[in-house]
C-alpha cells in the first residue's frame, strides 16, 4: 500500500504548476474559452446557427451582451462543442472559465494516474512533465482550451480498448472526435487491424451524438459546418492564408511553393499544383507507414502515439496547447526499452519542441522560422525508427508516388485574377463592411477593440452596385467570379474595377477587400 501512496507524491509538481496557472488565468483575458462559453450560451438561448462561424456576427453578438476586449473565431470547432459547454453558460463568464480549468486539471491528473498504473510506468517520470510541457500546460489554462479534456477522452478510450471494453471505448473516442476532429485518425487502428467491433461502436456513438446535436442546434448548422467550414479548415484557412504560428508541414511548403503579392512575396517558386501534390504525398506516406507499423506492432500505446503525431503533422494548422496530447508519445518513450541517454535526449527534444519562445524564431530567416516543426519531424523520425524494420519501404514509395505524380500531371493551376485591395502588415484581419462617398472609401473592421474604421482617398469614386447569384458576381448577366468563396457588396468603380468583400483563401467570414480589373473579365 505504501508504494502506491508514495507514487502520488510525483504529481505534486504538476498540481503546483496547474494551480499556479489556474490562478494566473483569473487575471488573464478570457481568450479561446469565449468560443466554447458563448457557443453554449447561444445554444441555450436558441440563437445558435451557422452565423456563429462568421467572426463578425459572432463577435458582434458577444459585444451586444456587454462583453468587451474579446475577439474570437468559432471555427474550426464543431457545433457539438456548444452542447458540451451548455451547462457552463449558466455561470458568469469568469466563474465558468475558472470551474472549467479546475475540472480540466483534475481530469488530466486522473488520466495520467490511470495510464502510469496500467502501463506500469515509473511515476518518477511525472516530475519531468511540468518542465517538458510547460508552455502547453500554461497556455491550455490561460486560454481556457479544451486539450486537457481531450486528453482525458483519448486516455479513457485507449484504456478501454486495451481492456476490450469496446462500448466504453466507442463512447469516449466519439466524444474526442466531436471535440476536435483529428482523433478520427485513430480509427485507422481498427481498420488496419481489421477489428470490426470497436469500429462499429465508435460509429454508433458518433451517429448518436450527431443526432442529439442536430436535435438541439438544428440540421442547417451541421450541413454548413460539413459543407463550408470543414473544407476550408482542411485547407488551412482558419483566418488568413499564411500563418507561421501553425508550424505545420502545410504552411512550410506553402511558404516555399505558393507566391502571394503581400503575404508571401519571397516564395522560392510559384507552383500551387506541386504544393498540393507534395501535401498529398506527405499524407499518403505518413498513413501508409502507419499501416505497417500498426498492423505488425502489437503495442497499442505505440500505435496510438504514432497516429497522434501523424495527425499533428498532417494538420494544416497547429498550436502550442495541442501538444498536451503528445504526452502519450512521451509515456511510450519513457516506457520503451531504450537507454537512459536516449531517453534524456528525447526529453530534451520535447522540451525544445514545447517551450522555445515563438518570437525567438518566428522572425528568423526561413526555414529557421519553422524550428518547432523541424524538431517535431526529428522526433517523429525517431518514433518511426523504433519499428522501421516492419515497414515495406518499396511499397511506401509506390503508394506515395503514383497518386501524387498523377495529381500533379492532371491537376490544373487555378487562374487568379483578383488582387488584395489593402496591402501592408497592418492590414486588418477582418473587414466586415465598406462604403464609398465623396471620393473616399471607408472600410470597417473588427478586432479586440470592437468596431473600427479607416478611410482611403480614391482617384475616381463613381460606382454602380453589381449583382450576386449563387455566390458569384455578375455584371450585365455575365459571370465575373468563379471561386467558391463567400462574396459581399460587389461594385464596379468608374466602369474599370470590380471591388468586393470576400473570404477567398481565408477562414469563413474573414473578409478582405479584393479587386478585379473589368477588362480581364470581359476578354
Amino acid at each position: 500500500m505504501q508504494p502506491k501512496i508514495t507514487s502520488y507524491y510525483y504529481f505534486i509538481p504538476i498540481i503546483l504548476v496547474g494551480v499556479f496557472f489556474i490562478w494566473k488565468a483569473t487575471h488573464f483575458p478570457i481568450h479561446d474559452f469565449a468560443n466554447y462559453y458563448f457557443g453554449g450560451k447561444f445554444l441555450a438561448e436558441g440563437t445558435l446557427n451557422s452565423t456563429v462561424y462568421f467572426p463578425y456576427e459572432f463577435n458582434k453578438s458577444i459585444a451586444d451582451l456587454g462583453h468587451t476586449g474579446i475577439f474570437v473565431s468559432y471555427a474550426p470547432n464543431t457545433p457539438f462543442l456548444a452542447l458540451l459547454f451548455l451547462p457552463l453558460c449558466y455561470l458568469p463568464l469568469a466563474a465558468a472559465k475558472l470551474l472549467f480549468n479546475i475540472i480540466s486539471l483534475v481530469l488530466l491528473l486522473y488520466s495520467l494516474s490511470k495510464l502510469i498504473r496500467f502501463y506500469n510506468i515509473k511515476p518518477i517520470y511525472l516530475i519531468a512533465i511540468p518542465l517538458l510541457f510547460l508552455v502547453p500546460l500554461k497556455n491550455n489554462l490561460l486560454f481556457g482550451q479544451v486539450y486537457f479534456l481531450l486528453f482525458f477522452f483519448m486516455a479513457e478510450s485507449l484504456l478501454a480498448y486495451e481492456k476490450k471494453q469496446f462500448p466504453k471505448m466507442g463512447l469516449f473516442l466519439s466524444l474526442a472526435i466531436f471535440l476536435k476532429v483529428f482523433p478520427l485518425l485513430l480509427l485507422l487502428i481498427f481498420i488496419f487491424r481489421k477489428e470490426l467491433k470497436p469500429l462499429l461502436y465508435t460509429f454508433a456513438f458518433c451517429v448518436l451524438f450527431l443526432g442529439i446535436s442536430m436535435l438541439c442546434s438544428g440540421f442547417d448548422i451541421w450541413i454548413f459546418y460539413l459543407k463550408s467550414v470543414l473544407p476550408k479548415v482542411s485547407d488551412g484557412q482558419i483566418a488568413t492564408a499564411y500563418v507561421d504560428n501553425y508550424q505545420s508541414v502545410f504552411m512550410f511548403l506553402k511558404r516555399i511553393l505558393v507566391w502571394h503579392p503581400t503575404e508571401n512575396p519571397t516564395a522560392l517558386l510559384h507552383q500551387p499544383v506541386l504544393f498540393k501534390a507534395l501535401i498529398l504525398a506527405f499524407k499518403i506516406a505518413v498513413i501508409s507507414m502507419g499501416y505497417f507499423l500498426i498492423k505488425k506492432t502489437s503495442n497499442t500505446l505505440y500505435a496510438f502515439s504514432y497516429l497522434i503525431l501523424a495527425a499533428i503533422l498532417i494538420s494544416p494548422y497547429g498550436s502550442t496547447y495541442t501538444f498536451v496530447v503528445v504526452l502519450f508519445a512521451f509515456l511510450y518513450g519513457v516506457k520503451s526499452e531504450i537507454s537512459m541517454t536516449k531517453k534524456v535526449f528525447l526529453m530534451a527534444l520535447l522540451f525544445l519542441i514545447n517551450n522555445i519562445p515563438f518570437h525567438d524564431y518566428l522572425s528568423a530567416y526561413f526555414p529557421f522560422s519553422y524550428l518547432r516543426l523541424l524538431l517535431l519531424l526529428l522526433y517523429f523520425a525517431w518514433f518511426i525508427s523504433l519499428h522501421h524494420k516492419t515497414i515495406y519501404w518499396k511499397w511506401i514509395v509506390v503508394l506515395t508516388l503514383i497518386p501524387s505524380v498523377g495529381f500533379a500531371f492532371f491537376a490544373k493551376e487555378e487562374t487568379i485574377r483578383s488582387k488584395p485591395f489593402l496591402t501592408g502588415k497592418k492590414t486588418p484581419i477582418l473587414v466586415y463592411d465598406y462604403s464609398i462617398s465623396k471620393d473616399y472609401l471607408t472600410y470597417f473592421y473588427w478586432n479586440e477593440k470592437g468596431k473600427n474604421q479607416k478611410s482611403i482617398r480614391l482617384a475616381k469614386s463613381d460606382y454602380i452596385p453589381l449583382e450576386i447569384h449563387d455566390n458569384q458576381v455578375f455584371y450585365h448577366k455575365k459571370q465575373l467570379t468563379f471561386d467558391s468563396s463567400t462574396k459581399l457588396k460587389p461594385v464596379l468603380i468608374h466602369n474599370e474595377t470590380i471591388l468586393y468583400l470576400t473570404d477567398y483563401e481565408r477562414g469563413i467570414g474573414f473578409y478582405a477587400l479584393r479587386t478585379i480589373p473589368l477588362k480581364d473579365e470581359t476578354k
